[in-house]
């Protein structure tokens, strides 16, 4: 061990572990660091209320709310909303918080902090009528100390949202305090927040060295004697060995490096998300001044245009998507439970890695990333300088970039998830100096990650080239890498398609030329015709011709330049191409074409979360798991004896379909990635057997379903807690006579909720619905509709009740018990 000590210390501590030892744990109850859940019992108004920061202010009258809060997803769709198309014409403004709170007597001489993980957007807060400071960046978390303003008895915290100029975004930001919000509590010397980076540079399936960076403050006096204890332990926490340093702790801030290795790591991956733990304690004499601790992976990351990506040195294709933060009913105020949901219905898809499009996300989404084994590229910026939106971050860029780049580089550098930093997204009028000024400074917090940009690929100064959409054009790629054979490229924005859940049309669409985008009205589709990869016509004539403009084909057929099969036969074998993101994962709220529509289909899963055909596409190239999928559905009234294609994706060698027990026929899965049949429709069951050589591995089928009779209800849980927090996603399916499903259904549901919860959001997946989210009925879209509740503070039973006229009722329950009740 070598120590260097003068004023504030700089520690260089070596820590030998081996994975096989397992020593003897020993715990240190009431640690001196606490945290304090502050998102409940938050009082909101909407308006401008300049005297609301003291103590004397009657907020009486506002309303109650607990956070994450957005207070834009409760207001009503209007075309006059100043939102407009970015925003999903849904309502701004300016909102005001408060939140009364006891001093605690176990804060006696302790620093107090209040840490935001995220309100949108130009934030102002204040302690007891003290201003503490202001953060325009919606997307950033920010931390205040408010040890010094913090009176004993009732004190109060006040937030000024200033939402009030719109557009501030290309798509639906959300207003307000839209994510968790906790105080800190700890001694005078404490680890700060983000004060450990924890590195992985040398790595195999041997060994592994452990680089650590951390801070320590000291605010207070100088202490001989203080004791730095190390640890690290596994997922079950066994700990594998531990080390400690005696040394004098200097006023302000110590800084300390670490370094020691593991025999036979346990190496983290997208299909095996292991995680360690490394502790710290501090100590000066008995005195337990800090515990702190960070979980992190062991993994090694190289990007080549030789190798492409190398995870843990095994060639990895990015399998991604473009993902924004809001989620569909609940806007951007995302319940943790249903963020979950929406990471795994991704990994489920096959999908191995999400690009947080295009800034920051809530924390707890990076440590869902860890846990459930998703790569993730993380982006700081849409733009810079110049504004894009007409009220948007380019404002403040030049005051806040660099403030705002450390604290999201230093909050989210210890997760083995963020393998790739983004510095922007089709930046307009970007200039290399700027560019070469951000890269040099997030490699001075991090060097141990790739820089990209999103259609920055001619800046000098990306490790990565990111393709947007003209990376989907013939021979881009190659083209470029011709130019610049050393730099790998990911695409960005690879690739754009659209599609309407239980929607279908046989005739390709091209967006110039059959549903042009604003900015691309007037421009001749044939100026780019030979560009692209055109697909053929299902039929000559067109099958389904009373489908809405403003819906999506669900085939395959529907895009800008490039369809998914063409995205993968083109891509997957390019040594240089490390991956792509499409556009998108999710459908989400803003960004469309225009009134009535609050957005445009990218999704492969729509607004309310349920998949659509081509997530099974995706499934079929990128999953090993075997499936089968087929489409359309199989109830098609009036359209008997005309030939339906009917279309099979799936990972098998080959299928064969059945047509009420009648085999048409077996087919080879080929490169073409789909397997059709032209079918003449007849009611009755399809049905389709996915083999491999020869035996049968899965299979699936439709039904012809008849006149809509009842409700199912199918729960995700049936037991939740009574947290105010926890989420139950309950999926109604419009079920026939026959029961089976009606695929057209578009009954009016209305929902009864007793006992101890709440409904928060309703949703169909339909872009046209304008109805508001935060009510008790909803229309069912193409046979389905989702219903969020969430539980109260008390236990009992929710029952949730759902009728429509003409049709059975339904009901279903769910148990709410105590947080501390795990029977």
């Amino acid at each position: 061990m070598k120590l260097i000590n003068s004023g504030p210390f700089f520690l260089v501590l070596v820590l030998c572990l081996v994975s096989c030892h397992h020593s003897r744990q020993s715990g240190v109850k009431n640690t001196p660091r606490k945290i304090y859940d502050f998102d409940l019992g938050w009082k909101f108004s909407l308006g401008d209320f300049p005297q609301a920061t003291g103590l004397d202010f009657d907020d009486s009258r506002w309303r109650s709310v607990n956070v994450p809060h957005d207070w834009s997803i409760e207001g009503k769709y209007d075309s006059l909303n100043h939102s407009g198309i970015a925003g999903a014409f849904l309502p701004v403004g300016t909102g005001w918080y408060r939140k009364r709170f006891e001093w605690q007597k176990e804060w006696e001489n302790k620093k107090i902090f209040i840490e935001f993980d995220g309100v949108y957007c130009n934030a102002t807060v204040w302690i007891n009528g003290i201003a503490l400071g202001a953060r325009p960046n919606g997307y950033i978390s920010f931390s205040y100390d408010l040890t010094p303003y913090l009176q004993k008895g009732e004190n109060v915290v006040s937030v000024k949202v200033d939402h009030s100029k719109s557009p501030s975004g290309r798509w639906y930001t959300g207003s307000g305090i839209y994510r968790h919000v906790r105080l800190l509590a700890t001694e005078r010397v404490y680890v700060p927040k983000e004060g450990l980076f924890i590195t992985t540079p040398v790595v195999d399936e041997k060994s592994a060295q452990i680089s650590v960076a951390l801070e320590v403050i000291n605010d207070g006096q100088s202490l001989d004697k203080t004791e730095i204890s190390c640890k690290v332990v596994d997922h079950l926490g066994k700990k594998l060995s531990d080390s400690s340093a005696v040394l004098a702790l200097g006023a302000g801030t110590n800084r300390l490096k670490m370094t020691f290795h593991i025999q036979n790591p346990n190496l983290w991956s997208p299909d095996n998300p292991y995680l360690y733990t490394w502790h710290i304690t501090i100590k000066n004499g008995t005195r337990i001044l800090d515990e702190y601790q960070s979980a992190f992976g062991i993994r090694s990351i190289s990007f080549s245009a030789e190798n492409g990506f190398l995870l843990n040195g095994v060639k990895t294709i990015l399998k991604g998507v473009c993902m924004h933060h809001d989620a569909g009913p609940v806007g951007a105020a995302v319940p943790n439970d249903v963020l979950y949901r929406r990471i795994k219905l991704l990994k489920g898809m096959g999908c191995n890695a999400i690009r947080t499009s295009h800034n920051p996300f809530a924390p707890e989404f990076y440590a869902m990333c860890d846990s459930i084994g998703v790569l993730v590229m993380n982006e700081a910026f849409d733009g810079w300088e110049q504004e894009k939106a007409k009220f948007d971050y380019g404002h403040y860029f030049e005051d806040w970039w660099e403030k705002d780049l450390e604290a999201f580089i230093k909050r989210d550098r210890n997760h083995p998830s963020v393998i790739i930093w983004s510095i922007g997204n089709e930046v307009k009028g970007y200039t290399n100096e700027t560019q070469q000024m951000l890269y040099d400074f997030i490699k001075k917090l991090d060097d141990t990650r790739p820089v990209s940009q999103g259609r920055g690929y001619n800046g000098p100064a990306v490790d990565l080239a990111g393709f947007n959409g003209h990376g989907e054009f013939k021979e881009a790629l190659k083209h470029f890498h011709e130019k610049y054979p050393d730099k790998p490229v990911v695409g960005t924005e690879i690739t754009h398609s659209y599609q309407t859940r239980g929607v279908y049309r046989t005739k390709t669409w091209y967006r110039r030329r059959d549903f042009p985008a604003p900015w691309e009205r007037g421009k001749p589709f044939s100026t780019i015709s030979d560009k692209i990869f055109l697909i053929d016509d299902l039929t000559e004539k067109e099958l389904f011709e009373d489908v809405p403009p403003y819906y999506q084909s669900s085939y395959d057929n529907s895009i800008v330049r490039m369809g998914v099969r063409d995205y993968w036969k083109e891509t997957r074998y390019l040594p240089y191409f490390v991956g792509a993101f499409r556009w998108t994962g999710f459908d989400y709220l803003g960004e469309s074409f225009g009134w009535p529509a609050r957005t445009v289909s990218f999704g492969v899963i729509d607004l309310a979360g349920f998949p659509t055909d081509q997530y099974y596409l995706y499934q079929s190239i990128w999953s090993d798991k075997p499936m089968v999928h087929m489409l359309p559905h199989w109830t098609h009234h009036g359209k008997e004896g005309m030939e339906i294609p009917v279309v099979v994706y799936t990972n098998c060698g080959s299928a064969e379909l059945f047509l009420n027990g009648i085999s048409l026929g077996e087919k080879p899965m080929t490169d073409d990635l789909q397997i059709v049949w032209n079918v003449p429709y007849q009611k009755g069951k399809l049905e389709v057997v996915a083999k491999t050589n020869g035996r049968e591995i899965v299979r699936k089928s439709y039904r012809t379903s008849e006149k809509p009779q009842t409700i199912e209800i199918l729960l995700d849980k049936e037991t939740i807690k009574a947290n105010q927090k926890d989420i139950v996603h309950a999926e109604m399916t419009i079920v026939g006579e026959n029961g089976i499903p009606v695929p057209h259904a578009d009954n009016l549901l209305t929902f009864d909720i007793k006992g101890p919860g709440k409904i928060i959001g309703v949703e169909n997946g339909d872009i046209l619905d304008l109805n508001p989210h935060k009510v008790n009925y909803r229309s069912a879209f193409n046979g389905k509709c989702l219903v969020i509740l969430q539980s109260l503070d008390r236990e009992g039973e929710i029952t949730l009740t759902v009728k429509s006229d003409g049709l059975e009722q339904n009901s279903a329950r769910v148990l709410v018990k105590s947080p501390g009740n795990t029977h």
